[in-house]
């Protein structure tokens, strides 16, 4: 073991202790000039203590961190308090790393053959100590300022999924079982190659417990996806379910509706009151609902096999002519079925019209076709609506973008993404004299 003399066992510890709080700071936001300055000023006043507790200066300031935290919070803050454990366990290890470095070189270069020898050359090992330090953790932030996004997003998810105190656990054995080993290795001389092996080891764990975190954590939020995206589905299904039920009960109403009509028209006849002509008049206007929803324009949607697609075109039509939107199906066959990807085709389907419907709303043709194809295996769903001049094909599906308005183009940024999730799906678009058509194009479907 090498007996630093004072002064250098103060620029090892001020070193090691303002690289740690560097990046406590930064990993936790909190890295700013004020900021700095006062870790410079902790810096040294924990570069102080180290010349006389040595190695145990790490676990001190540990046991500080959790005590400020209880004192301040009531409670350890596990977000926090894995941030530090996390930046002080890879310090250890690269400060081994460090010294084992300066050691080799020192040898190489003076012809150094054991420790009694080293102990001559302690200035030089310290320098390179500090310069293999700084370089490591320069290589360390380069690396996460690179992968930024996705150690955000992994811990982000890590947050919403209240792992944090396991995480924090797993750290702190960690921590407990390297900062055991190295004090060991220090009290007991172990020799520089044995204690690289030993470091070698705990890299090697660190690494493969990061990835195992990682694996874990991503297999949780695709489980929780599945989860949320199936309860969705159904939500879906059953308020499109009861879409349909109310369209079917409008269809039946039609004949009592009729026998309602014949009874007043008798009675208006042989001259009643106002109140039973007003009343009249109310079951006229209600007559034009029951009347397209008998007519061409919607009736066809009863060929649509898939019992959600058929609701969403249903409400769909009931949402346009409340704005005085027509909407026309049309369909080549008796019996149009979608058989996989059914609740994205209906998001995109859904977006779709809800676009058309709107842009419709500004033009003279206030008409939207929405067309259901299959040719040769391949699954086509049209929509046509007019379009006016201000339409721009290649910023349609840019985020915010829409003809509509500034920032109204979600829904069509949307569609994009949700094709291009699927190797399938295709979207071609169509415009041509005031008219622009987009097409879903699935193969197999």
């Amino acid at each position: 073991m090498l007996d630093f003399g004072v002064v250098d066992t103060f620029y090892q510890g001020f070193a090691s202790i303002l690289v740690v709080l560097l990046w406590y700071y930064f990993l936790s936001g909190l890295l700013n000039w004020m900021s700095f300055l006062r870790i410079v000023g902790a810096t040294f006043i924990w570069g102080i203590l180290s010349v006389f507790v040595a190695d145990f200066i790490f676990l001190i300031m540990i046991l500080m961190n959790f005590a400020r935290q209880l004192i301040q919070e009531k409670k350890l803050n596990y977000a926090k308090s894995s941030i530090f454990l996390s930046v002080v366990t890879i310090q250890i290890l690269i400060g081994n790393i460090a010294m084992f470095v300066g050691r080799m070189i020192v040898r190489g270069l003076y012809d150094v053959s054991n420790l009694m020898g080293m102990q001559h050359y302690t200035h030089e090992l310290l320098i390179v100590y500090i310069a293999v330090l700084l370089t490591i953790n320069g290589i360390l932030l380069f690396f996460y300022r690179r992968y930024w996004n996705k150690v955000s997003s992994v811990a982000q998810k890590i947050k919403e999924l209240n792992l944090n105190k396991s995480l924090f656990e797993l750290i702190l054995i960690l921590y407990v079982a390297i900062e055991s080993i190295m004090l060991i290795s220090l009290n007991e001389n172990i020799t520089a190659t044995i204690q690289l092996a030993l470091i070698t080891a705990f890299i090697v764990m660190l690494l493969m417990m990061l990835w195992q975190m990682v694996f874990f954590v991503r297999s949780y939020m695709k489980k929780q996806e599945a989860s949320y995206q199936a309860k969705q589905n159904r939500q879906l299904n059953d308020y499109l379910k009861s879409v349909e039920r109310q369209y079917l009960e409008l269809r039946k109403f039609k004949h009592d509706y009729k026998n309602l009509m014949l009874s007043l028209q008798d009675s208006l006849t042989n001259g009643n009151s106002p109140e039973q002509t007003e009343y009249f008049k109310e079951l006229i206007a209600q007559s034009a609902v029951e009347t397209s929803l008998d007519s061409g324009k919607i009736v066809k949607v009863q060929h649509l096999g898939n019992e959600t697609l058929r609701g969403l075109i249903v409400q769909k039509f009931l949402d346009a002519q409340a704005q005085g939107i027509n909407l026309t199906v049309e369909l080549n066959t008796e019996n149009f079925v979608i058989h996989h990807e059914l609740v994205d085709i209906i998001r995109i389907v859904g977006n779709l019209l809800d676009n058309a419907i709107e842009q419709a709303q500004k033009m003279t043709d206030k008409t939207v076709t929405i067309a259901f194809n299959k040719i040769d295996g391949t699954t086509e769903i049209s929509i046509n609506n007019a379009i006016d001049s201000n339409f721009e094909r290649s910023k349609l599906f840019q985020t915010g973008y829409s003809t509509k308005g500034i920032n109204r183009g979600l829904g069509l940024a949307n569609v994009r993404e949700l094709v291009n999730q699927h190797h399938d799906f295709y979207l071609n678009i169509d415009s041509e004299r005031g008219y622009v058509t987009m097409t879903l194009i699935i193969n197999g479907g």
